[in-house]
């Protein structure tokens, strides 16, 4: 009605300010962006179902709960108009090439795999609780991107990365075992001569990063990026039990719950049941 009244005059009648109406054309209500109450409280639902929910999750989680194929496009529109994001948030890394180390680098950043089990990622991380740090060392299928074994340590010593292989050995039969390559970066703990030994023992080839150089492990420490924005960050780890049942908690989401669209929208641990059916 706006070519026959002024807007002013509209908006005094509609109860709305002109900035209120102004902002609701450039965020894309008008007629040639159609606005569904139904879709956006939809959306709205499933956002509030878990605030960590980005485009993408959304997108996914709404198809999978609901059988509605929406695009990116459509889900950032009307979580425009909804004025809702993800109360996660990443910080952009920048990563340099440096020389090589005396142990081989054989990923190389080569992360594409034809089945589970061929390469895995591995690392430790800080986790800071009121009653002191607490160190997370975890194992990563690069395959279907899902969590094999994890260990928390009061110490960031050998144990905790020997136990936490060891783990993850015992969920692979001896024959997958074979020319397994488990990557890290060069760490103490990832070059000591105890670490070697199993390696060798169990006939998993050694591999890891060029020396500084995140991006070669990018998807562990991609993974521990996730745990913490997307869980530790939300609370305030006030024990070390806290901290370590969050660990857990997430752990049992991301591998069961969390749908990936890398994984053809898929959880870790559906992708990696279908690979091995």
């Amino acid at each position: 009605m706006r070519l026959k009244y002024p807007i002013k005059t509209l908006c005094t009648l509609l109860k709305c300010s002109r900035s209120g109406y102004y902002d609701w054309i450039r965020l894309g209500r008008p007629a040639y962006k159609a606005h569904n109450e139904g879709l956006s409280d939809l959306i709205l639902n499933q956002y509030l179902s878990d605030t960590r929910q980005g485009i993408v999750q959304l997108r996914m989680n709404i198809k999978a709960v609901n059988g509605l194929s929406l695009t990116n496009k459509t889900v950032y529109r009307y979580m425009r108009l909804l004025e809702i994001r993800s109360i996660t948030g990443r910080k952009p890394k920048k990563y340099n090439k440096i020389p090589h180390h005396e142990i081989p680098n054989l990923l190389k950043r080569n992360f594409t795999t034809t089945g589970p089990n061929q390469k895995w990622s591995i690392d430790i991380t800080y986790i800071h609780t009121s009653e002191g740090v607490e160190y997370l060392c975890a194992i990563k299928d690069i395959y279907d991107k899902s969590i094999i074994a994890y260990r928390q340590s009061r110490f960031n010593d050998n144990p905790l990365v020997i136990e936490t292989v060891k783990e993850a050995l015992t969920k692979v039969p001896r024959s997958s075992q074979i020319g397994l390559i488990l990557h890290s970066d060069q760490g103490s703990q990832f070059t000591s001569i105890a670490y070697r030994k199993l390696l060798k023992r169990r006939k998993v080839k050694h591999s890891v990063s060029y020396k500084g150089s995140c991006a070669d492990n990018m998807p562990i420490e991609s993974w521990f990026s996730l745990l913490k924005c997307e869980s530790l960050k939300l609370h305030r780890l006030t024990t070390r039990n806290l901290a370590k049942q969050l660990v857990s908690d997430y752990v049992i989401f991301y591998n069961q719950h969390r749908l990936q669209e890398q994984l053809k929208e898929l959880t870790p641990i559906q992708y990696r049941q279908s690979a091995l059916t």
